[in-house]
């Protein structure tokens, strides 16, 4: 667009030390200008080349998405980490336009994979690693490996856990990420000393199956058992929207390996 459109006294009027001021020699001329920004932005690679060639101008974008996207205020170090994660991503892949349009829907696999690659810059800065690692083990006393009788109602499947001195069926949600227990338990649980304000950790936002957004109060929660197994360092979150009570991927997490066998309905643990 710009071969031949700027004579040699033009381009020397805008050279300063050797250097061109391309964007104010563009800008110079309507005609030229508005062709180059056509130009980029029915590129289809608006994103990249921003990517390749402003990577300042990238990182802030990016930041001040995230921030907008969210009323909470976000960790800056785990922003800043996750953008560039995301600089990375875009230049490495050459993802277009229409590619990074998938960042915004939460079932793409786009999203998955950066997410899964970057980290989550949503998470508090006090949340618990809840993947399985080797260290998990640490917090699990109990044998090697245990069969738990499970129950399914409706397609659903329930297990029995004692926290405190409540022994209660808890729906096994895979898809949940921490323990989610009602106001009612967590006054009995205070009662009892198992909840206090030492292992209080502030509150957390949650997104529900029926896409209802929930803030709660979260708990780090030790002793609770399943089968022969005593669990410690557990987050439990508290609702006071509902009375189910989950055990969520957390839980399951702890372990080395676990098999839910449907027809046996057994669910089998493994440190």
């Amino acid at each position: 667009k710009v071969d031949r459109s700027f004579t040699s006294k033009q381009y020397r009027s805008y050279t300063s030390a050797g250097v061109i001021d391309v964007s104010a020699l563009f800008k110079s001329d309507t005609l030229v200008y508005n062709q180059i920004q056509e130009c980029y932005s029915n590129s289809g690679v608006t994103i990249l080349m921003q990517a390749e060639g402003m990577e300042k101008e990238f990182m802030a974008d990016c930041i001040k998405s995230l921030q907008k996207s969210t009323e909470k205020t976000l960790d800056e170090k785990k922003v800043s980490g996750f953008c560039s994660c995301q600089l990375t991503m875009v230049k490495e892949k050459r993802l277009t336009d229409a590619q990074m349009e998938d960042l915004s829907n939460p079932n793409s696999l786009l999203f998955y994979e950066m997410m899964s690659t970057c980290g989550n810059p949503f998470s508090d800065k006090d949340d618990i690693d809840n993947s399985w690692s080797e260290k998990a083990t640490n917090d699990i006393k109990g044998p090697a490996i245990d069969t738990i009788k499970v129950i399914t109602l409706n397609g659903m499947t329930y297990v029995r856990m004692k926290t405190g001195s409540m022994v209660l069926f808890w729906l096994l949600d895979t898809g949940a990420a921490d323990l989610l227990i009602n106001k009612d338990m967590e006054t009995t649980l205070k009662s009892e000393g198992v909840l206090t304000s030492n292992n209080y950790l502030g509150t957390g936002v949650y997104e529900m199956a029926n896409g209802m957004i929930d803030t709660c109060r979260k708990y780090r929660m030790n002793n609770i058992r399943i089968g022969d197994y005593s669990i410690d360092n557990i987050v439990v979150a508290v609702t006071d929207k509902g009375k189910k009570i989950i055990a969520g991927k957390s839980l399951l997490n702890k372990f080395s390996n676990w098999i839910l066998d449907n027809k046996q309905n057994n669910l089998v643990l493994k440190r």
